[in-house]
């Protein structure tokens, strides 16, 4: 997460307080004041939600499996941690963290557990902490072989986490990385970045690797390059230019990576193609900003929030929002925050709406207030949830939750080769004018007959079995003339992983002979591996028969 840097025209003196770097104007025109500007066209609006137990910046906030977002530490808030529950729109309070930070990374890993590395207090740290969903305790992890702060953290298709660059203090860069491994929790050295950065970006890219981009070496000083990680070689290789800092890169659906703002006012947005290896300009932000937030919308376009920027001649916290659309490359303005911020957290909830918590002010003053960006326009069409179903006859149709972003849910059985991904709209769907699949084949698509607000997707998995599935639907058109280009949700297939942990175990064994005997029900249907509706010894053979699979 971002400490936030000011520079202002004029004089100014920068000092540090607990290894926080600030820059103070000593002449602003005004204090304290945050501006609301009102948008017109706007094609979405906030709301307030419940406000923060702790106000704070500088931190994280992760989506869980279980749809609640988790906000933890930061400046200001101390060790402490909460917990977000859409449903209700409240905070509660978690177990708190063991050692308090800020600027830290937080990774949410395939086994639902949440990763949080590095960071500052008071000092930069190199200790790493494991939040459990399932207790709400945190528990110390192997430490990082090299305090950082301002770093980035990946989550890599293996399951290991990539932390690179960062820095010791504002003058002090890395180009130091090193991987995690949940199986055994430890860090490993691997390949050096070719520029020691910090307040860069890491995105990772459909074919697997890590671009890093941009960064400052030094304060004030860009970091003109752009690299790429690759874990089959541990190896960093340069690709093209993007000088800017404390920006934001976003993933779009088409395979580019949109950097987007910067430090010092910065408007401008490029894009990175990955078949090239190239950056190229694309239209202008409506409004220059840097530590703002970047989240990617499910009909496909990215919302910029928020952010420190000018406005005429004063340096605030912003409340402007706008639009990126990926199809005309240009950016629109949309409803603004109710609060100016910058130093917040964005997060995309499994029913489409954006959470903006915390965050503060220019003279880090933190924000507790949270609120809660809606799409409009119209009945604007948006994908609310996925879901994997098994079908078990007469026993009945059960569905595995399938989250929009981070963790998948785990497919286990066997015997059968038809899949159904089901994905729920906000509105009622006509159709989708085609469907694709990482693996196996796409067999129809066809709108549920049962709740005209589902699509329902059907492949054949037959030669998927240990892999992550993807599936997209393409086009997606609604009863009020709405289209959403695509529609996308993944999934595990592991045959006899009926705890969904990714891999096949004595436990999985453990837990179909616990339920021996039953039929298949809302409760026991993942332990029904072999789809019949009941669950028996056939049951059991198949999970032993696949013991040690594990998912990539």
């Amino acid at each position: 997460m971002k400490t936030i840097h000011s520079i202002i025209v004029g004089l100014q003196s920068t000092f540090s307080i607990a290894a926080r770097p600030i820059t103070v104007p000593l002449l602003l025109l005004t204090v304290g004041i945050v501006i609301v500007q009102p948008c017109a066209g706007q094609s979405g609006t906030w709301s307030a939600t419940g406000s923060l137990i702790t106000g704070r910046y500088s931190h994280s906030a992760t989506l869980l499996t279980n749809g609640k977002v988790l906000v933890a530490s930061g400046y200001d808030g101390g060790a402490s941690a909460e917990l977000y529950d859409p449903a209700s729109g409240t905070w509660s309070a978690t177990g708190s963290l063991i050692t308090a930070r800020g600027d830290y990374t937080a990774t949410l890993l395939p086994n639902g557990k949440v990763l949080v590395a590095g960071g500052y207090n008071g000092e930069p740290l190199a200790s790493a902490e494991l939040y459990d969903p399932a207790t709400g305790a945190w528990t110390a992890t192997g430490s990082l072989n090299t305090a950082r702060g301002k770093h980035t953290a990946t989550l890599l298709p293996n399951g290991e986490v990539l932390v690179a660059g960062g820095s010791i203090d504002i003058f002090t860069s890395l180009d130091s990385a090193e991987l995690y491994d949940p199986a055994n929790g430890t860090w490993t050295a691997t390949g050096s970045l070719a520029n020691a950065r910090w307040y860069h970006t890491a995105t990772l890219l459909p074919n697997g690797k890590v671009l890093v981009a941009g960064g400052y070496n030094t304060v004030g000083s860009y970091v003109y390059t752009a690299e790429l990680y690759d874990p089959g070689t541990g190896a960093w290789t340069a690709t093209g230019v993007s000088s800017r800092a404390e920006h934001t890169a976003t993933l779009l659906p088409n395979g580019r990576v949109l950097a987007a703002g910067g430090y010092f006012n910065d408007s401008s947005a490029q894009l990175y193609d990955p078949a090239s290896g190239t950056w190229t300009i694309t239209s202008n932000l409506t409004f220059g900003r840097s530590s703002h937030t970047a989240t990617l919308l499910p009909d496909g376009k990215v919302l910029v929030a928020g952010g420190f920027g000018y406005d005429g001649f004063v340096y605030i916290p912003l409340a402007r929002a706008e639009l990126y659309d990926p199809a005309s490359g240009i950016w629109t303005a949309t409803g603004s925050l109710i609060t100016g911020r910058g130093g917040h957290t964005a997060t995309l909830l499994p029913d489409g709406e954006v959470l903006a918590a915390g965050g503060s002010d220019t003279f880090l003053n933190p924000f507790a207030s949270a609120e809660l960006y809606t799409a409009g326009g119209d009945g604007e069409l948006t994908l609310v949830s996925a879901a994997s179903r098994k079908s078990h006859g007469a026993k009945g149709d059960f569905d595995i939750d399938l989250p929009l972003t981070g963790d998948f849910g785990i497919e286990c059985r066997t015997g059968l080769t038809r899949y159904m991904a089901v994905f729920t709209f906000s509105n009622d769907v006509t159709g989708a004018d085609s469907a694709i699949t990482t693996c196996g084949t796409i067999g129809s698509v066809s709108v549920d007959p049962n709740d005209s607000h589902n699509l329902l997707v059907t492949y054949n998995g037959a030669t998927c079995d240990g892999d992550v599935v993807t599936v997209t639907a393409n086009n997606v058109h609604d009863d009020q003339g709405n289209t959403l280009a695509s529609a996308s949700a993944s999934m595990g297939l592991l045959v006899g992983d009926g705890t969904g942990d990714g891999r096949v175990t004595n436990e999985d064994i453990a837990a179909v002979r616990a339920v021996k005997g039953q039929q298949a029900n809302s409760s026991n249907f993942r332990n029904d591996v072999t789809v019949d509706g009941r669950i028996n010894n056939q049951d059991i053979q198949t999970v032993r028969s696949h013991r040690g699979d594990v998912l990539p």
